[in-house]
């Protein structure tokens, strides 16, 4: 059985190997959960050692001041992690992965919406240029 690591507030799935995608399935439930406690691990180092305006690994994992992460994050990070949970990849797959609507960028009116999954790399978005320009 295979098992992931995914952020409960968006259902991304998360992996503590910056641009591996091969490393976000673990094996085994011990692999998921080792590998969960290192994140955490590095989070907590990362968020001691940062400077003013630096960003260190993982620190989009962090919750800010307002409670939230990434674009509407506000304020200082808190040092406290969004919560995350391990599953067998099936179970996510079939009911807790989220999607997104995306748009071509061809499609200047918005009339052919594509569905993708949360986890869908941005070169691989045909909302992206860069998904275009291979």
């Amino acid at each position: 059985m295979a098992y992931v690591i995914y952020r409960t507030d968006t259902t991304e799935i998360v992996s503590e190997k910056q641009y591996a995608y091969s490393g976000q399935i673990h094996r085994e439930l011990g692999h998921a959960k080792a590998s969960l406690t290192r994140i955490k691990k590095k989070f907590a180092e990362g968020f001691a050692k940062r400077e003013p305006y630096s960003t260190f690994r993982f620190e989009g994992l962090g919750l800010h001041e307002n409670g939230k992460t990434g674009r509407q994050a506000e304020g200082e990070l808190t040092g406290e992690m969004v919560e995350m949970k391990i599953v067998d990849l099936e179970t996510y797959r079939k009911s807790i992965e989220a999607t997104e609507i995306v748009y071509s960028i061809f499609d200047k009116d918005q009339k052919k919406p594509i569905k993708q999954s949360v986890n869908t790399p941005h070169f691989l978005s045909p909302s992206s240029e860069t998904y275009w320009s291979m």
